[in-house]
């Protein structure tokens, strides 16, 4: 890669935004979001695909996909949000790895947290136990050797099912179902479900709103993380199916460019939603790239 592809890209790397909706699902359709700065750390690092671990009074404590620019790979971390000025007050790495980690998943089970992070490039799916005294993730186990991605777990009537997508087609219109009976048990997969659009991949946790299951997904459509697509969960002779109820865009002026997290715990969600690091250099670079995709100079986004 020559100077001016590796200028090209460092001025059109991404950034994104955290965000809480106090009031959960509800806030979020009226456009309800406390946005979040991340204080000391502005410029340096960003946060995304963040998870509720609790909430305090004063203080709201997340797991995300924390990327600091130095490191160029993400690592799972926890942040604590001040309620007060919702600045990012500290950060604290729990788990690092040689390989990119995101999207840590939260399971809670017999009073235990369980954590099971996107870590594809290692070619599974593994499950982590938390440690609140040390603030640390501990090996568990290895779910599936599989590379799936932004993977969900869900439990209906004493089974549970894995919601995910995988390499080499994480961001298309295919989601895949495995089924268990216990959390450490074997896996079967059950099912394919094929949308006719990009919103295959999750985009957080399965919650319940007014009495029915939605499941939060990504719209692929344009670019990664396009969108949000709220869906609908019903189940029929242990299939599935999905319908979508609403589509959520970010509505920040600079933190525009889609959104690809929702979750939320105890009526409380966060989302996240992305921008760029260099907001001028990247708007006008991105519409370069549309000009020769247009005279047919560089190839369209593919969803993959």
């Amino acid at each position: 890669m020559n100077y001016i592809q590796t200028k090209k890209r460092q001025f059109q790397e991404s950034a994104w935004l955290l965000g809480i909706c106090e009031r959960g699902f509800d806030d979020l359709k009226e456009n309800r979001v406390h946005w979040i700065s991340n204080g000391k750390y502005e410029g340096k690092k960003w946060f995304a695909d963040p998870f509720i671990l609790n909430k305090e009074e004063n203080a709201i404590h997340l797991l995300v996909e924390e990327f600091d620019y130095k490191v160029h790979r993400g690592r799972i971390a926890k942040l604590t949000i001040n309620r007060e000025n919702w600045i990012v007050e500290d950060c604290k790495i729990v788990l690092d790895l040689p390989t990119h980690l995101s999207f840590p998943m939260i399971w809670r089970e017999n009073g235990i947290i369980y954590v099971c992070p996107e870590n594809y490039k290692s070619g599974g799916w593994n499950m982590y136990r938390y440690d609140e005294l040390n603030e640390k993730l501990e090996f568990e186990q290895e779910i599936l050797k599989i590379p799936l991605t932004d993977s969900i777990i869900l439990n209906i009537k004493k089974s549970y099912y894995i919601l995910s997508t995988f390499v080499p087609t994480p961001s298309g219109s295919c989601l895949s179902i495995w089924q268990f009976d216990k959390m450490k048990g074997t896996y079967d997969k059950v099912q394919d479900v094929t949308f006719n659009e990009n919103i295959a991949r999750n985009a957080g946790m399965i919650f319940c709103h007014d009495g029915e299951m939605i499941r939060p997904a990504q719209e692929c459509n344009e670019t990664y993380g396009h969108a949000l697509s709220f869906q609908q969960v019903c189940i029929n002779d242990g299939l599935f199916s999905f319908k979508e109820k609403f589509r959520w865009y970010s509505i920040h002026p600079q933190y525009c460019l889609g959104c690809h997290t929702y979750n939320q715990h105890e009526g409380m969600a966060v989302i996240d939603v992305k921008g760029y690091r260099y907001p001028i250099m990247g708007r006008y670079l991105k519409h370069v790239d549309a000009v020769l995709e247009k005279i047919h100079l560089k190839k369209p986004y593919k969803p993959v």
